[in-house]
């Protein structure tokens, strides 16, 4: 299937070919015939409104439907400081966005049998052995521990039952572990390799035991050392050349040149006094030399759309098959049974799917993927409804709720 080509899709461009102004007709009479445009109005005035507020610098949409962009509009500013307009053409640091990109790459060794989805990671990185279980995590690192049971396999790596954390909890454990780990931005320049940060990591104990718990965690760090040695290629190289160049995504990767810098949103943060500013410290575009699975990608709206058409199609999208269809079924699945911490949802390998719509608490159907970013970057996957959507902002602490909750509220009150 041809990857569509957004930029012809954005407004005031000129000299356009006859056969592509053809495809923009067909896709604004798609829309109008099977979209309502009041929501997505709505949408906008909604986030133009936190803008207003001081609640969100900007955001940048993009909702597809049918393989057509049916929406792509930046608003607000990229920088408060310079009030430099938001455009649609903008990078963002997608920080946990890039879990389901490492996990569609691991997927990649398991159809070539490089490896099993329920080997122990220990097979690949032997430091992940031995592995003790903290039975006090308001304790600290140094409370007391236990044996792990089990060893950690590929899958609760995938699936964030490993027993490991993030750091992101409000736990003794936690708040250490992200010391350890990262700085506020989750940009820690104290470690200049993966190794480092997963020898770090993997000091701490568990906070469960393997496979009893979803338990948010930094485990796609390991998969993306598993990636590294199995695949016997740098992290940046293997996804370029499996994922990104196929794909088409010319905008994502763990440094940026400098037109695209220039292209990169500010972080933004709210100060003491309630007030939201250009955060202090910014995430550095180049020299980056930690190549994450837990985060480290940059990326735009339009490549990360490019990788959501990949999953929407079993697996094939601009002539290239990324993984194989029942691959993607597998993907898509419920792997954690009732461990999730959200109703009516599981979580499959990268992403959370949507499972029961009676006790769901936000719209979808059932079947629907998705997941976000530290910074307040969010994406929806519908298969169901031949739907994707994303928003994209920088804001720190992240405001999922207002960005991806009206997301969903509009996108979906726009299908008949």
């Amino acid at each position: 299937m041809k990857r569509l080509n957004f930029k012809y899709f954005q407004i005031g461009l000129v000299n356009i070919l006859y056969s592509i102004v053809f495809v923009w007709g067909f896709s604004i009479s798609s829309y109008s015939q099977q979209l309502k445009s009041e929501p997505l109005e709505t949408l906008h005035h909604q986030y133009q409104q936190l803008i207003d507020q001081g609640k969100l610098a900007g955001v940048e949409t993009l909702i597809i439907h049918q393989d057509s962009v049916v929406w792509h509009k930046a608003q607000g500013f990229t920088n408060l400081d310079q009030k430099i307009a938001l455009q649609t053409n903008s990078v963002f640091f997608i920080q946990s966005m890039t879990k389901p990109i490492i996990s569609v790459a691991v997927m990649q060794l398991v159809e070539r049998g490089l490896i099993g989805l329920d080997d122990p990671i220990k097979k690949y990185i032997p430091e992940a052995g031995n592995m003790k279980v903290s039975l006090t995590p308001n304790n600290g690192v140094n409370g007391p521990q236990i044996q792990a049971v089990t060893d950690i396999s590929v899958r609760q790596l995938l699936t964030h039952t490993s027993g490991l954390s993030h750091g992101l909890g409000n736990s003794k454990l936690d708040k250490q572990l992200f010391k350890a780990l990262y700085d506020e931005t989750l940009n820690y320049r104290g470690h200049t390799t993966l190794e480092s940060r997963v020898e770090a990591l993997l000091s701490f104990p568990l906070v469960a035991q393997p496979g009893t718990e979803w338990y948010y965690s930094a485990g796609a760090d390991l998969l993306a050392l598993l990636l590294q040695r199995v695949s016997n290629m740098s992290i940046p190289d293997y996804l370029d050349a499996n994922i990104f160049k196929p794909l088409g995504m010319d905008d994502t990767g763990y440094n940026l040149n400098e037109e695209q810098s220039k292209r990169l949103m500010g972080l933004h943060s709210v100060n003491t006094e309630g007030q939201l500013v250009l955060h202090k410290l910014q995430v550095p575009t180049s020299g980056n030399t930690v190549y994450g699975g837990t985060h480290g990608l940059f990326s735009t709206a339009h490549d990360y759309a490019q990788f959501c058409q990949m999953i929407m199609h079993m697996g094939h999208w601009n002539g290239k098959q990324i993984l194989q269809p029942e691959t993607v079924e597998i993907i898509t699945e419920n792997h954690v049974g009732d461990l999730y911490n959200e109703k009516g949802a599981g979580f499959g390998l990268g992403f959370s799917v949507v499972l029961d719509l009676s006790k769901m608490a936000r719209p979808a159907n059932k079947g629907q993927l998705q997941w976000g970013g530290y910074f307040s970057t969010h994406f929806f996957i519908d298969p169901q409804a031949q739907l994707i959507a994303l928003a994209m902002t920088q804001r720190m602490p992240a405001n999922h709720q207002s960005l991806g909750a009206l997301l969903a509220e509009y996108v979906y009150q726009a299908i008949d």
